[in-house]
């Protein structure tokens, strides 16, 4: 039986990151750099969205000798906002991302747990299909965000394994997704959960919960063996009472183009 520690869960979390990362750099018109220790996607397509135009980084001086390149890279693409994500309590960065304009705009809970620990919802009579629609999966959490026009749709990812995405039906219409990936970590699988999202109409008839009961089942099928995720403050209760392990708070650091012409 296998003991995971929070670090080893931790580098679940990452490891669904960088996958995140390289689905937002793989539609047309966006691209992905990597360099030793830092990798960066570029989404020309939702320019002030810098959740998609994020860099992550696992070293912090390859970071600064990479970070010149990148803002020039995003300036010549349009883009207005781009983030960069800190691992939880490694201030290492911040003072340098302070001095270039950066401020700290989220701080997601990494969460993470062996399958076998997690409480699976029960998918019960939902109404559900799989989808490699891009339009569709944007389109859900666009509406279900509030994010203004171009937002996901500006991406125009390519779902394709080890990306899976799950959409759910009330009636004629379609109300709620979730994308998850299976990222080979060490050899073992994980399913990392990302893009739940559910229209506010919908609200309160538990989607969320069983489209993430179904995709964790079908993982565990394919031979998963943990799950992880990013949650938002609102979501991190719900994902704890069903086993996944708080393991702190993401930073994520914006810089944004100023329009005041200051």
């Amino acid at each position: 039986m296998t003991t995971w520690t929070d670090a080893a869960l931790y580098a679940r979390v990452r490891a669904c990151l960088d996958h995140e990362l390289r689905l937002f750099a793989s539609g047309p018109g966006s691209r992905l750099v990597e360099r030793a220790g830092v990798l960066a996607a570029i989404v020309p397509g939702s320019p002030e969205r810098s959740l998609f135009n994020s860099i992550a980084r696992t070293d912090h001086a390859a970071l600064l000798a990479a970070y010149d390149e990148l803002a020039a890279a995003y300036a010549a693409a349009g883009v207005r906002a781009f983030t960069i994500w800190l691992d939880p309590d490694d201030p290492a960065d911040r003072a340098a991302l302070i001095a270039r304009g950066h401020v700290l705009d989220a701080r997601p809970q990494a969460m993470a747990a062996p399958l076998p620990d997690v409480t699976i919802p029960e998918v019960g009579d939902l109404d559900w299909r799989e989808t490699r629609d891009w339009s569709l999966v944007s389109r859900i959490n666009d509406a279900a965000y509030g994010f203004p026009p171009p937002g996901f749709a500006g991406v125009d990812g390519v779902i394709a394994p080890p990306w899976y995405a799950y959409v759910a039906r009330l009636g004629a219409d379609d109300v709620g997704c979730l994308m998850c990936v299976d990222a080979d970590v060490d050899g073992t699988l994980d399913c990392g959960i990302s893009a739940v999202a559910t229209l506010p109409a919908a609200q309160g008839a538990r989607i969320a919960p069983r489209l993430l009961g179904l995709a964790l089942a079908q993982a565990r099928a394919r031979g998963c063996v943990t799950t992880s995720l990013q949650a938002t403050t609102r979501g991190r209760p719900v994902y704890e009472r069903m086993g996944y392990r708080p393991l702190g708070a993401m930073e994520m650091w914006e810089r944004r183009e100023r329009t005041d012409g200051i």
